[in-house]
């Protein structure tokens, strides 16, 4: 059985959304010109609205976080359901944000693939499970560094919750070499690269159709 993932717990003033780091990275690997893009696991639709795309759809299971993303804005589609098996169309851009770990590994990110015109784009940002020596390696770097960027949040006034209170946790994740294996035989030639305070990024070209 696995073990949930156990970190160091900050100050609640020392606390900061990792989400938001990583959005700004997130929205550099896009397009100059998206046609469509679905976001899988919106939330309160903060990485949504920042899309620039002809048009937006995203999704969410939980019914509270669509009604409140919905009352942000109606330039995006909002939908409530299960991306794995609501009826969703292909788009040129398929986002996940912290938003994987959330369904079962292999079948959650099949279902992204299927997204995913050909041709299109998959980006993901989610969350690994600390396992191996790299990764406790990695926390020399990242637990002082968390605490630091938490310090500086907390002194210009920008910490704070690391996540809406009302947002659905899940404190398990599979470790990266799950993760890399899975992904070479759902999206081969994924660039997988793993980043500081516990994310890994994942973008993959669907492969055009001939």
């Amino acid at each position: 059985m696995r073990q949930k993932q156990r970190r160091l717990q900050l100050p609640e003033q020392l606390r900061w959304n990792h989400n938001e780091w990583y959005r700004r990275w997130l929205l550099r690997q896009l397009p100059s010109r998206v046609g469509s893009a679905l976001d899988v696991g919106c939330g309160l639709g903060d990485l949504a609205r920042s899309i620039d795309a002809d048009e937006v759809t995203a999704i969410d299971a939980s019914a509270r976080m669509i009604e409140r993303a919905s009352a942000t804005s109606d330039e995006v589609r909002w939908i409530h359901g299960d991306v794995l098996t609501h009826d969703l169309g292909r788009y040129d851009v398929v986002t996940a944000e912290a938003s994987l770990h959330h369904v079962p590994l292999r079948e959650g990110l099949a279902r992204l693939a299927e997204l995913t015109k050909p041709g299109g784009l998959l980006i993901v940002i989610g969350l690994y499970m600390t396992a191996t020596p790299a990764d406790r390696a990695m926390e020399l770097v990242t637990l002082p560094a968390n605490a630091i960027v938490g310090l500086v949040k907390a002194l210009n006034g920008t910490g704070g919750k690391p996540h809406d209170a009302e947002m659905p946790v899940v404190m398990t994740a599979p470790t990266l070499p799950e993760i890399r294996a899975v992904a070479a035989e759902i999206t081969p030639g994924a660039r997988i690269r793993r980043h500081v305070f516990w994310r890994y990024s994942l973008v993959w070209h669907a492969p055009e159709v001939h």
